[in-house]
């Protein structure tokens, strides 16, 4: 996506970050002079330590249109998972793990994985800066690794995690109260 490096690099004016972020300019007389580095003025066609407020507003109203431009695309696509609101998706085929997203309003926050031997894993993020992370390890490139409890001595063909014999157990769901269960056809489902 060649536009977002365009778009990142138009807004992206490292000589203002660095001179606002180590307190390295003055303002004076309507200008933002740089104390330690110049810039590039297309007005004068050369460089200069003076930046007018003009072009320094052009830069800052650039920035927050993108920002602004950039979280409304991110709340429409955390929008994008409502209609999984309360519902439970086949997530593993292998271990049988079933996936419920969180949501704070119809906002999407995290997930939840219930897995065939009562271990739950979890990863959310509510507004009030509460955090979870439980049974789940985050990868340098990334992805996430589950922690999916003991696996079984005797394995079931069901599940790796269930005994030979016995039957499957989710932990029970949160909010909703009930135990989920592994369909019969793979798709989405609600208690």
């Amino acid at each position: 996506m060649p536009e977002v490096g365009k778009a990142l690099q138009e807004i992206y004016n490292s000589t203002v970050r660095n001179a606002v972020y180590h307190s390295d300019y003055v303002v004076h007389n309507g200008s933002m002079r740089l104390l330690s580095d110049t810039w590039y003025s297309e007005e004068e066609g050369c460089m200069t330590p003076l930046i007018p407020f003009a072009s320094l507003a052009t830069i800052t109203n650039e920035a927050f249109a993108f920002h602004s431009a950039l979280l409304a695309l991110y709340n429409r696509d955390r929008r994008s998972f409502r209609d999984l609101i309360g519902k439970f998706c086949p997530y593993d085929h292998v271990y049988k793990g079933l996936m419920e997203f969180i949501f704070e309003g119809d906002l999407v926050i995290g997930f939840r994985v219930y897995w065939p031997n009562e271990m739950v894993s979890e990863y959310s993020r509510y507004s009030d800066s509460r955090c979870a992370a439980n049974n789940l390890s985050f990868n340098h490139d990334g992805s996430i690794d589950f922690f999916v409890g003991t696996y079984a001595s005797t394995p079931s063909v069901f599940s790796p995690l269930v005994e030979m014999g016995e039957e499957p157990v989710y932990a029970i769901a949160n909010e909703l109260g009930g135990r989920p269960y592994w369909p019969a056809e793979s798709k989405a489902y609600s208690l």
